[in-house]
């Protein structure tokens, strides 16, 4: 600060003071007002900053800025799994389905084609009966007998039997033996699906199961001259024989 400052300010208090002193002296019938002198002093100097105040109210959001929006982070992992929730409420029922023609109208189709093939057959069976009736056939439960009317040994009679999906003939129990005895004529002989070539003295089925059934001849079998064929007589009895006679009558089983 300079020495002139104060004498400026001095100056201009009496400059006020003079100002209103003129002021009362030309109108004298108004009241006179005092002022108050001032007093003149050199300037304050600024004090020290003040402490901040308290943290006013948190103000409203404000609008999002103008930048340009960040890229999706990466997913998480994931969750368990949550409760099973309850089953929901049963839909409405839908409309009825168009009838299925087409696979209705196939499946009939295929059953009158099945219908004609089993008629077919079942005409074909009846003129083989009628045919097999003519010739020298017995049937008995589920098994057939029918006779080749050729005389031959044990291994080709076998054959014979196997080329037409048979076996010889062998009955299993006493109707079936009738049945083969009728087919045979006085003082003949028919060979009998049983050999005891693989243990002596032991008949078996051509198939190797043990006989369920039997009709032996007193004193029969007694491998006489090695005998290990066996042949059924005109009298339905059994008798063992030589597997090479050729002289037997072939039959056989279907």
């Amino acid at each position: 600060m300079t020495l002139l400052q104060p004498f400026s300010a001095l100056l201009l208090c009496l400059s006020l003071m003079m100002a209103t002193s003129s002021l009362t002296t030309d109108k004298p019938e108004e009241k006179m007002y005092s002022c108050p002198i001032i007093q003149c002093s050199a300037p304050a100097v600024n004090g020290l900053p003040g402490r901040d105040g308290r943290d006013g109210p948190k103000g409203e959001k404000g609008d999002p800025g103008e930048g340009l929006r960040g890229l999706h982070g990466l997913p998480g992992k994931a969750g368990p799994q949550g409760i099973k929730g309850e089953v929901g409420p049963q839909g409405e029922k839908g409309q009825k389905g168009e009838r299925g023609i087409v696979v209705t109208d196939d499946l009939q189709q295929q059953i009158n084609a099945l219908e004609a093939k089993i008629r077919v057959l079942e005409d074909d069976l009846s003129r083989y009966k009628k045919a097999l009736s003519l010739k020298d056939v017995v049937n008995v439960g589920k098994k057939m007998f029918v006779s080749t009317g050729k005389k031959d040994n044990f291994e080709k009679g076998k054959s014979l039997c196997a080329k037409a999906g048979s076996v010889l003939a062998s009955p299993r129990n006493e109707a079936e033996n009738t049945a083969l005895k009728d087919l045979l004529n006085p003082s003949s002989q028919a060979y009998i699906g049983i050999s005891d070539a693989q243990t002596e003295g032991t008949f078996m089925y051509l198939s190797g199961e043990p006989l369920t059934y039997s009709n032996w001849k007193p004193g029969e079998p007694n491998n006489h001259k090695n005998e290990d064929c066996a042949v059924m007589e005109d009298s339905g009895k059994w008798n063992d024989l030589d597997c090479s006679n050729s002289n037997i009558f072939i039959i056989c089983e279907i």
